[in-house]
């Protein structure tokens, strides 16, 4: 007799956790650079550069990188820009964790305040969200039939799990260039940019990954002539790019986190030498988890009329995906413009990001809330013609689930697929914002597996005390098999001798049994 073993392998999340760590730093303004008088605008992110897990916590290593937008002191003011980064170090405690589980990290930036110490100094300070998620890897030997078993009754099950193929970070690069129009001036210096991801979808293929949308690119530029104003100018680029994907297949099913990571905009010259080209460069930082549901059937139980069968079982843990969805929440918010900045003349650029702040479940409904953080630059018509208004966007949204269990598990990736303002007079603006929530909820399975078993000598004692052929009524939660295993039977004689054609039975049935 010989065991038929398969090795089954998934991962499962192990523990989640958000914890939240603040930066603070002081920046000396650089001296080729003039005084701030203002502050305008500020932007920043995030990237995520090390997650290893320790014993009872995951460190998370990464750097904020930020920008400042200011006008100068002097009886010509100019528009400055100050950029700097401020690394970090994460360390969150995670009851359990050991060294040989691999963790995710989503660190979102909730918030970047900048302000002036003084002319020549700067504060920023800024919240970091760090969604920690640690996964462990599953694996057993487990038997799935018996070979050369005879008078050994086999009882087999189904195993339905989802199966993560692929769990890997990578970089896609963006590369685009931009022609100034033949009615802006060429390019002295840029001091202004803004680079954004809009409506991302990503599919797999035959060992690639298919990344489609589009990138928003914003630059604000002193042109070379001293006397024109500022320029600035607005475009949206396809991205359509095949990556490579090893261990990939189409019709898997996908999970795919992406983010801008470091990057540049340049200037660059023209077939004639003219400072005419800006040249954009940025990272998409991708965190890419691939899918595939797995049935394998196991050998659950054994047990023989002759002999005492003692399977040795090990515990197997694992998840199913059971709901896969993208859902779409539309925002629309009107704001007035603080009247102390003059009156709105144009609108130049809306930039911004979303966080989710709360996920509750209801029932079978999944709620969601979260806000969109969104920075209008704007002209107007004051003594700074330049300014940006911060507005917050909160939404809520309710998703058809399923009924979830204490150990399931939700997991939810926004993104802004649309973000545009609209001026609706000199006092008043139309903010409108679509939110990608890509929602994934996973339900927790266990069972045993029979890893070996010990084969005793029957009790023959306890055998004989029953009687040889019995009565039976089927009882609620018997089975053919559980009646078999009771009256030292097997599970034909019974479906023989009771001219069954299969091992349905009901509550209330009649069965004669025939101890072997």
């Amino acid at each position: 007799m010989d065991f038929c073993r398969k090795d089954i392998h998934t991962n499962i999340l192990k523990a989640s956790k958000y914890s939240q760590l603040t930066i603070d730093e002081d920046f000396n303004i650089t001296d080729t650079k003039e005084d701030i008088e203002k502050i305008i605008a500020k932007d920043g992110y995030i990237v995520v550069e090390e997650v290893s897990c320790e014993d009872n916590r995951v460190k998370v290593i990464g750097e904020v990188y930020f920008k400042v937008l200011y006008k100068t002191v002097g009886d010509k003011p100019d528009i400055e820009v100050y950029e700097g980064n401020i690394p970090f170090e994460d360390q969150v405690n995670v009851d359990g964790v050991v060294r040989h589980n691999f963790a995710d990290s989503q660190c979102r930036l909730e918030d970047i305040t900048v302000s002036m110490i003084n002319s020549r100094k700067l504060e920023v300070r800024g919240l970091i969200g760090n969604s920690v998620c640690v996964y462990e890897d599953i694996k057993v030997n487990a038997t799935t039939d018996l070979e050369n078993g005879q008078g050994i009754e086999c009882l087999y099950k189904k195993i339905i799990s989802t199966d993560t193929v692929i769990s890997k970070k990578d970089v896609c690069k963006i590369k685009e260039e931009i022609d100034i129009p033949q009615n802006k001036p060429n390019i002295k210096n840029i001091i202004w940019s803004s680079v954004e991801l809009r409506s991302i979808e990503t599919k797999p293929l035959d060992n690639k990954i298919s990344i489609r949308g589009e990138v928003e690119i914003f630059v604000v530029y002193k042109g070379q002539e001293e006397h024109l104003p500022i320029q600035y100018l607005f475009s949206v680029r396809s991205i359509s790019r095949e990556m490579e994907c090893m261990g990939a297949k189409e019709g898997m099913m996908s999970e795919v986190d992406i983010c801008l990571g470091k990057g540049d905009v340049n200037i660059r010259g023209d077939k004639d030498g003219e400072d005419r080209i800006i040249a954009v460069e940025y990272n998409m930082d991708m965190n890419i988890k691939m899918y595939e549901e797995q049935e394998i059937q196991i050998l659950s139980d054994m047990f023989s009329p002759q002999v005492e069968i003692l399977p040795e079982t090990a515990e197997f843990s694992y998840e199913n995906l059971i709901l896969r969805n993208q859902a779409k929440a539309k925002i629309n918010h009107r704001k007035r413009i603080p009247q102390d900045q003059g009156k709105l003349l144009q609108i130049c650029h809306v930039y911004g990001s979303v966080d989710v702040d709360d996920v509750n479940v209801e029932g079978e409904t999944v709620h969601i809330t979260g806000v969109v953080k969104t920075n209008i630059l704007y002209i107007s018509a004051g003594e700074d013609p330049m300014n940006c208004t911060e507005i917050e966007l909160p939404f809520e949204y309710g998703v058809d689930a399923v009924s979830m269990g204490k150990e399931d598990s939700i997991r939810i990736i926004p993104s802004l697929d649309q973000l545009n303002a609209t001026m609706l007079s000199s006092e008043e603006i139309e903010i409108k914002a679509q939110v990608n929530l890509g929602i994934s909820i996973f339900s927790r399975g266990n069972t045993e597996v029979i890893t070996d078993m010990k084969m005793l000598p029957i009790d023959y004692e306890k055998k004989s005390t029953m009687p040889g052929i019995v009565g039976y009524i089927v009882k609620q939660g018997d089975t053919i098999w559980s009646i078999a295993r009771k009256y030292y039977a097997t599970t034909e004689s019974i479906r023989s001798i009771n001219n069954l054609e299969n091992d349905d039975i009901r509550e209330g049935d009649r069965l004669i049994i025939v101890k072997s």
